[in-house]
């Protein structure tokens, strides 16, 4: 049985009937069967779904747990002792809660790094979602191994057990270069290179980062990572906001894609602006990411968009920089290349990952252009439905595929259970 999306509105504000089958949309105004599984698009929207980048997914359960700090200290003060206490369990419970709000927000798939990811690829299969899930690696014990050469046996695992899974997809996740050694960060690559896995780092994300590693290394972090040879096509970097443009034309040589986070980075005064324009001009594909709950704190793609387009326009004192319609490709197409997805546009053949929209509301009134309506008026709770892989999850804003307040309510109980345990143990 094939899913009808009936007299709804595109991004290019014609109506249309969409055709879903298996997992692609299959055709738009073509034939309708009798047994089709029909959804009245009436008054509503259909968009691609989000591809977010960058997550932490199960920080979910830190969501206020750390605010108002500068990004040293709110790793090495809060969150690094909390992940002291964090074991399998809890990253499961802080996925499933943060996988309910992925889907009420229209994202389709995450770009995940943490721990645990075999229990976070257990949350997202039972929600339905994709996830690029990166095991984090550090030059010192992580809550999952001891040792790197423990975490990178974990990788491995991994990549063996998904290989060629329809919604998961391993990847590997060596941190920053301030927290892994030279050695770790070639031994990832290396992995990354057998497996065929896409490597989630953290890079130039605050001015401290840069000279830290200046001092140590006598290189700035791209010309570092270009002569150990680590940079590629697979490469995700997160964040890169402190580059000099000899060091975007470095990335852009090397296809390295990058995950832009402005609402984190803009809520821990990481400084600077990304170097937007740049990037684009020298032909870096730019995607968008929300970072992790305890530094965002949601996932609001709508309101990463909004906020994307506005920072850039007032840092260069110039509103026709990242437009509307560049910056909604910037959260879909581009995200979905990124990860890998034929994904993040609306039309045959792509992948059915689909958000609908409820346009019933006074702040999506006048209906001119859908696209401009997206990235500046939306906000997440507008989703009234989301589709991932061509199955529904979400429709009249109801999730389908599980009890949502059940799980919603175990997952906080777990959250204040952690709390509990490391009061008195973060400075």
């Amino acid at each position: 049985m094939g899913i009808l999306i009936k007299d709804v509105f595109m991004p290019t504000k014609r109506k249309a009937t969409i055709y879903i089958e298996g997992n692609k949309i299959q055709s738009i105004n073509g034939e309708i069967r009798k047994d089709d599984f029909v959804i009245d698009g009436h008054n509503k929207l259909v968009l691609p779904a989000f591809y977010n980048t960058h997550t932490h997914l199960s920080m979910s359960l830190f969501r206020g747990i750390a605010e108002d700090m500068w990004l040293k200290d709110w790793l090495e003060k809060i969150v690094w002792p909390i992940e002291r206490y964090i074991n399998e369990e809890y990253v499961y419970w802080g996925a499933i809660l943060g996988g309910l709000e992925l889907i009420h927000s229209g994202i389709a798939a995450i770009a995940d790094m943490y721990f645990f990811m075999d229990r976070v690829a257990e949350a997202l299969e039972l929600l339905g979602l994709r996830g690029v899930l990166g095991t984090t690696i550090f030059e010192f014990p992580s809550p999952e191994a001891e040792t790197p050469e423990e975490a990178f046996k974990i990788v491995e695992n991994l990549a063996k057990k998904y290989k060629n899974h329809e919604l998961i997809k391993p990847s590997i996740a060596p941190h920053s270069i301030y927290s892994c050694n030279i050695e770790i960060l070639q031994q990832a690559k290396e992995i990354a290179d057998r497996y065929g896995l896409l490597i989630q780092t953290h890079l130039s994300e605050t001015r401290w980062e840069v000279y830290e590693v200046q001092k140590r290394y006598g290189k700035r972090p791209v010309e570092l990572l270009e002569s150990i040879g680590f940079l590629d096509k697979n490469v995700l970097a997160a964040h890169a906001v402190w580059l000099t443009k000899v060091e975007i034309r470095t990335l852009a040589k090397y296809d390295v894609k990058v995950s832009h986070n402005p609402v984190s980075n803009l809520k821990l005064a990481s400084g600077g602006v990304m170097p937007y324009p740049e990037m684009k001009e020298y032909g870096v594909l730019v995607t968008l990411g929300t970072d992790g709950v305890a530094s965002n704190n949601n996932f609001d793609m709508f309101e990463e968009m909004k906020v994307f387009a506005i920072s850039q326009k007032n840092h260069r004192w110039d509103p026709t920089i990242a437009k509307a319609e560049e910056v909604f490709k910037v959260a879909t197409e581009n995200g979905a290349k990124a990860l890998g997805f034929k994904a993040g546009r609306v039309e045959e053949g792509y992948l059915a990952d689909l958000i609908l929209i409820d346009l019933s509301s006074p702040h999506l009134k006048p209906f001119y252009d859908p696209i401009t309506l997206a990235v500046y008026s939306m906000r997440a709770g507008d989703v009234d439905g989301l589709i991932v892989n061509g199955k529904p999850l979400m429709l009249n804003k109801e999730i389908l595929v599980v009890d949502e307040r059940k799980l919603m309510e175990k997952a906080e109980r777990k959250a204040f259970e952690l709390y509990e345990k490391t009061m008195g143990v973060v400075k």
